[in-house]
């Protein structure tokens, strides 16, 4: 899948060359070394696809793998540790409260430290995780295995926003969020046919998502820059190149005043809610929607695990997010999404047992989600466009939170009733999500080029 995305990434790009000749940018882009633009090397031909690459990468390990394969795997852990509907949901909101945490340590230190530490310590994160789950002997030490392996989420991010910022022509910034945020899909995608291939075997599985993660982390070790844009906006001495990547970042101090003072408050109060929203409202799917079609739905091993694959699949198409704000607004891209989720979930719901429309509602749901994370992705470094990594950390750790309070709720309701009530119940939290009015400032065709660059 990934050489698809570099496809796309190298399509019809241009080069140009710098004041002094040294450094080449493709497609207005810098393709040198991460740490020392002048010195193109081997990398004259790549475009952005260096950094969206690996990037892209540690998202899928992170979100596809370590955070959202619990899911996948959960009627397997079920089975394995005799655990109710109510303890499963609090062992996913394990998951994103450790994402909470993590985010708020990662958006406060990766503009100290630069992105390469806080990506190799959410690949760290993530392998560890992954590998306390594979060998969980107890439901305790499972709990605990996915608490730690989600955590490596909140830390990813706000390093990958960071990278961009410092390293991508701000009119190519959007693009490149997108799709590197779009890497879950690729996780998703990935960790589908591997249980299929390893049936019953959920602890091999998550060991070799463990070494591929291993594998992500030294890629992303390699390449990713090591300078935050904060470095580079007080050292007074830009080079010339790096100047219009950065251009007014990193000259805002980081403090509580700066996420949700006065100065920001109408902008930041309708994107948190919106973020809150869409992470309440996932939630239900992410956890429990490969347990409805077979508790429900009735459907066997390999047609529910195919259900997941469906919706990594399809959530590549989320990689346009960046595009789709440029060409409709903010608003229209955001509310079409959080209809179509909604519309996801009733469909799951009605429709578990018949094959092709529990597939189509993993499509939909696959494809609006990305868009959706993605969108906020967008409008958050738009909001705070003078710290990329504490927006992209401030919009990612409400949809986290909206996801920790979703999944045990959704647990008790499914409990309590059955799992279509709480599909039902979920996709009207979607629909009210889709009346929040973005301010004007973040709103139109253009906002992604003037309003929003990472």
């Amino acid at each position: 899948m990934l050489p698809a995305f570099v496809g796309v990434l190298v399509a019809d790009s241009g080069r140009w060359v710098a004041g002094s000749g040294t450094t080449v940018l493709e497609d207005g882009v810098l393709v040198g070394d991460p740490e020392r633009p002048a010195d193109v090397g081997g990398r004259g031909k790549e475009t952005i696809a260096w950094l969206v690459a690996p990037g892209l990468a540690l998202i899928a390990v992170t979100y596809g793998l370590a955070r959202f394969a619990y899911g996948l795997f959960l009627p397997d852990m079920r089975e394995a540790f005799d655990l109710s509907p109510s303890l499963l949901g609090l062992i996913g909101a394990g998951s994103y409260l450790g994402y909470c945490v993590a985010v708020i340590i990662s958006l406060v230190y990766t503009s100290r430290t630069g992105p390469r530490l806080m990506a190799v310590g959410a690949g760290a994160v993530a392998v560890a995780g992954m590998a306390v789950v594979a060998g969980s002997p107890v439901a305790w030490v499972l709990a605990l295995g996915i608490l730690v392996a989600g955590s490596s989420t909140g830390l990813a991010s706000p390093p990958m926003g960071e990278a961009v910022a410092r390293s991508i022509r701000p009119s190519l910034q959007d693009r490149a969020n997108a799709f590197i945020n779009s890497g879950t899909s690729v996780g998703v995608a990935l960790s589908g046919p591997a249980a299929l291939l390893l049936t019953g075997q959920w602890r091999v599985a998550w060991t070799m998502f463990a070494l591929v993660g291993l594998a992500v982390l030294a890629w992303n070790a390699a390449v990713m820059p090591r300078k935050a844009v904060q470095e580079e906006g007080e050292s007074g001495e830009p080079d010339g190149d790096h100047a219009e990547a950065g251009e007014g970042l990193g000259r805002t101090r980081l403090s509580l005043s700066y996420l949700i003072g006065s100065r920001l408050r109408s902008r930041t109060l309708p994107l948190f809610g919106a973020a809150f929203g869409v992470g309440f409202a996932s939630a239900v799917y992410w956890t429990f929607s490969r347990d409805i079609v077979v508790q429900a739905g009735g459907l066997g091993q390999t047609g529910s695990t195919l259900l997941w694959t469906v919706i990594g699949i399809s959530g590549l198409a989320g990689g346009a997010a960046g595009d789709l704000v440029r060409r409709f607004g903010l608003t229209s891209v955001l509310r079409g999404g959080l209809v179509s989720m909604a519309a996801s979930m009733v469909l799951l719901a009605l429709a578990s047992s018949v094959l092709p429309l529990a597939y189509t509602s993993a499509a939909l749901f696959g494809s609006t989600y990305i868009m959706l994370t993605g969108v906020i992705l967008i409008w958050s470094v738009g909001v705070f466009r003078e710290r990329p990594a504490a927006g992209l950390g401030a919009g990612f750790l409400l949809i986290a939170v909206g996801q920790m309070i979703g999944s045990p709720v959704a647990g008790a309701l499914a409990g309590a009733t059955s799992p279509a009530i709480a599909f039902f119940s979920f996709s009207v939290a979607a629909v009210l999500t889709a009346c929040v009015n973005p301010h004007p400032e973040d709103t139109g065709a253009s906002a992604s080029v003037s309003d929003t660059q990472t």
